[in-house]
């Protein structure tokens, strides 16, 4: 590990020797910046965003991106990242049990648990190694940036589906600051403040926080004991610093960030209670079980002696260095290194009811290093713009499971326990992960108005794994009676011995020290090929094709035979567009349409195991998909009709299918065939070609305006947003057991719905510093599923998680 550290380290310090040596000059700052201009005079304005390292204007991109600066964030409404979905088209955006911890879906491709990459989120120039990372980072932000397509030619790790960039605010040189205090329903607290402070003219320094305290939105009446009052509760702080130090040719920023959440995230709601496999029907079990609704959950106490709380809690912090130099007019070299350490905690009861049947805690623990070196050529007599880089990552991940099943049921009735009625298991993973790419990019104008491109990367990827697990019931040993320990104990011990079943399908399996080892190494080009036409000054016209590749990897507790390993997936994306500003009845309007087509192989999909030995144990991880197609279009709209009133419309359309994937045989005896014994967990192999993957919403919709009112610049700045979004259903999950699509089959599709949502600004009150915000969420309190769960095989329930009601609040902001 300090191997890695000392190389990340010397590549950094080599580009600050080389600053010292450089000559000035004459090049200007091209970090991101925004140019906004109101729809008054005449005029819709601009957004510079980085999308290719470089500071440029989005509609001058032959990307399909979307950006928003802080203030559209505000107006808006976009209190976290799950708010991003409601505001860019072709992002879809759901949440783990855990909460806290975005799922990012863009083109069919998602970041999810077990698949790192799909969808890459960065906070400035560092790929973040959970997107816990950014759930709550809208605040003091320069933009927010969403590409679309494979990426990796131009800067950072390589993706599949695009990337999300969220990019702070730099020092600038004059003294300033805020401090925001808001409040809203649900006894919402929000306090947030920043300061920027010029050192000299060499030194800047820049400081920011954001602390948010809400009630739980979903009421459990039945509380008790350490169970909690309310679910889906806010209880987050985040902080970040930033030093800048610019002098001549030299460019140098420090960013330090730290987050904190502690929450009862999502509750599972019991829907449906059904007979299980085995027969058991929880309701004539215990007549206290009770089924939920969107806002109400009834889980009493946990009966047992080992007590258990339902929380979702992140401790993260990071430490970037961007180095940015000036060697001549036309050469610039560029370093961005970077560390980060996140620790992840989830425990929750599983279904929400009384008494408690299946617990887990999940507990994570990753460091990453990333090194990113890039040099810049740029001659504009040649028309010749191009890059070369270097991209290195070492990631460290501890993860542990702790499952106990039943344990809460038998002490409730106050059952005798034996190896035979109480399930406990553990599972203990230490997986590293090591990156390398080199990449270069070029820009050639073979006319005044048409432009060539081409990017080139190759990665040279590697993953270990070493895990061990244990299991009560492999202790025919353990006195009758005793209820096993729940917690952060995730290794084999006298109570818990070696769980041997769940590792025989692993290579290299030591039976001696209880652990199972396995490796793999990938390695595969990416690329992209495309030129632009510019038509006029404002119209840009298109086309490229782009290949991605997204590594393999190894699965934690899908033990099936064969399934201990995934293969890289590769997308091939052909993509079309136009970016044109022009003028309708004699105001601006802005139209950008892109289409898309999209060929994926070995194609990387989420997949869950129930298995037999022991009875209740639980996997996941990741298998292939043989080939898969995806195409459709964007469209984003601003019209500016009359002076004030600024009209926004996108709409997203994706068509996506599985041209061939054999969903294998997952669960029973891990073998790939059923045990034939009652109560057989063993999900059969299934033909799913021609399906439409999970999570792929077919119709996603924004309509926004925007409204600057003509009053008298001593009353202030005053304007109204209202925003409407709306999304068509999706696919839960990819593949449902016959028992489960009989049983509950209906609640794999979840529903489209309708937001609608406001905002009213008043800045610069009576000509004073103080600036005043009136915000409301789902207007018209829509009740809404965002996710559901079917064990109805299993364990006899089915659940689903809700969306926010309706939320609102007002904050006031004082700058000096």
């Amino acid at each position: 590990m300090t191997a890695h550290i000392y190389r990340a380290n010397a590549v950094s310090l080599a580009t600050m020797a080389l600053a010292m040596i450089a000559q000035p000059a004459l090049g200007q700052d091209k970090a991101a910046s925004v140019a906004h201009s109101p729809s008054g005079d005449g005029e819709l304005g601009e957004i510079i965003v980085t999308a290719r390292k470089v500071g440029e204007s989005s509609q001058s991109l032959p990307i399909t991106v979307t950006a928003f600066t802080g203030e559209d964030l505000a107006n808006k409404v976009v209190k976290s990242a799950q708010d991003l979905q409601a505001v860019t088209p072709g992002l879809t955006v759901s949440n783990n049990s855990s909460g806290g911890t975005p799922i990012f879906a863009v083109r069919g491709t998602a970041t999810e648990l077990g698949i790192e990459g799909g969808v890459a989120v960065y906070f400035n120039d560092v790929p973040l190694i959970s997107t816990a990372g950014i759930a709550n980072s809208s605040y003091d932000v320069s933009t927010i940036e969403i590409l679309k397509g494979p990426q990796g030619t131009q800067f950072g790790t390589n993706t599949t589906g695009g990337t999300i960039s969220v990019r702070s605010n730099l020092p600038t040189g004059e003294f300033k600051g805020y401090v925001m205090a808001g409040y809203g329903n649900f006894n919402r607290r929000e306090l947030e403040g920043m300061i920027n402070i010029p050192v000299n003219d060499v030194v800047r320094l820049r400081f920011a926080g954001n602390y948010v305290k809400r009630d739980g939105y979903i009421n459990n009446p039945d509380n008790g004991g350490i169970s909690p009052k309310s679910y889906q509760n806010e209880n987050h702080y985040s902080f970040r610093g930033t030093l800048s130090i610019e002098t001549g040719s030299l460019k140098n920023y420090l960013i330090a960030d730290y987050y904190n959440r502690d929450e009862a995230p999502f509750g599972q709601i019991p829907t449906i209670f059904a007979p299980s496999l085995s027969g058991v029907y929880l309701p004539t079990l215990f007549p206290q079980a009770k089924l939920g609704d969107y806002n109400t959950i009834y889980q009493g106490p946990n009966p047992s002696p080992n007590q258990t709380s339902h929380f979702g809690k992140a401790d993260l912090y990071g430490i970037q260095n961007r180095t940015e130099l000036e060697i001549s007019s036309a050469l610039s070299l560029r370093n961005v290194l970077g560390y980060r350490n996140d620790h992840t905690t989830i425990s929750e009861d599983n279904p929400s009811v009384t008494p408690v049947v299946v617990d887990v805690l999940r507990d994570d623990k990753t460091s990453q290093w990333t090194d990113d070196l890039t040099l810049r050529y740029e001659n504009s007599e040649l028309g010749l713009r191009a890059s070369l880089g270097g991209y290195y990552s070492f990631m460290r991940r501890e993860t542990g499971f702790n499952v106990n099943v039943l344990q809460g049921l038998y002490a409730f009735f106050g059952f005798p326990t034996s190896p035979d009625s109480v399930i406990n298991t553990n599972n203990f993973e230490i997986k590293t992960f090591r990156s390398r790419a080199v990449y270069f990019n070029a820009d050639y104008d073979l006319t005044r108005t048409i432009t060539a491109q081409g990017g080139f990367r190759y990665n040279w990827d590697s993953v270990n794994s070493t895990v061990t697990a244990g299991s009560n019931l492999a202790n025919p040993a353990t006195p009758f009676g005793t209820l096993p320990a729940f917690g952060p104990d995730f290794f084999p011990s006298a109570h818990k011995p070696c769980n041997v079943s769940s590792m025989v399908g692993y290579s290299n399996f030591n039976p001696a020290n209880c652990s199972a080892s396995r490796a793999a190494e990938f390695r595969a080009p990416s690329w992209m090929f495309g030129i632009t036409n510019k038509f006029s000054d404002k119209v840009l016209g298109y086309a490229k094709i782009s290949h991605g590749y997204l590594a393999g990897g190894t699965n934690f507790t899908l033990r099936d035979q064969g399934r201990t390993t995934f293969d890289p997936e590769k997308n091939t994306m052909i993509e079309i567009g136009v970016k044109a500003d022009w003028r309708l009845a004699g105001r601006p309007i802005r139209t950008n349409l892109a289409l898309y087509r999209g060929k994926i192989t070995d194609k990387q999909v989420y997949a869950n195991a129930n298995y037999n030995d022991p009875p209740g144990s639980t996997g996941f991880g990741v298998v292939n998909a043989a080939k898969e197609s995806v195409y459709g279009f964007d469209v984003e709209m601003r019209y500016s009709p009359v002076a004030g009133l600024t009209l926004d419309l996108s709409y997203n359309y994706i068509k996506a299918k599985f041209d061939e994937f054999l969903y294998p045989g997952l669960g029973g005896n891990g073998n790939g065939m059923p045990s034939g014994l009652p109560g057989d967990a063993f999900i059969p192999a299934v033909d799913l070609s021609g399906t439409t993957p999970a999570q792929t919403p077919k119709h996603q919709m924004n309509v926004a305006a925007t409204y600057d009112w003509p009053v008298s610049p001593d009353i202030g700045n005053v304007s109204t947003t209202l925003s409407v979004y709306y999304t068509s259903s999706i696919t839960q999950a990819n593949r449902l057991s016959d028992f489960d699509r009989a049983a509950a089959g209906a609640l794999n599709t979840v529903p489209g719905y309708f937001l609608a949502n406001a905002s009213l600004n008043w800045g610069n009150i009576m000509k004073s510093p103080v600036s005043l915000q009136l915000w409301m969420r789902n207007i018209l309190n829509k009740h809404y599923v965002t996710a559901s769960q079917i064990q109805i095989a299993t364990f006899g329930w089915a659940t689903q998680t809700y969306g926010a009601p309706r939320t609102f609040g007002a904050s006031a902001k004082v700058m000096f």
